[in-house]
């Protein structure tokens, strides 16, 4: 495997468990709020943020493969 495909490979990991964490997190709180559970009420600006941090994983997915390469090129021997 090259640095290039590592770098790529390592990139793509990151950003599906950073998506999947906050997916996962806010997707028990909407689950907790149907069923009637009290939680806390959350600002939007909250709220907001964490679709950008959402948004931020999947960029950083989709630009995986360019940046990978940018990262693991001239290290191939």
């Amino acid at each position: 495997m090259t640095y290039q495909k590592t770098a790529v490979f390592i990139l793509r990991l990151v950003g599906i468990l950073w998506v999947a964490f906050f997916s996962f997190a806010w997707a028990l709180y909407a689950v907790e709020f149907a069923f009637g559970v009290e939680v806390q009420r959350y600002p939007a600006h909250m709220i907001g943020a964490s679709v950008g941090y959402i948004v931020l994983g999947v960029l950083v997915v989709a630009l995986a493969k360019p940046v990978g390469r940018l990262i693991g090129r001239g290290l191939d021997v």
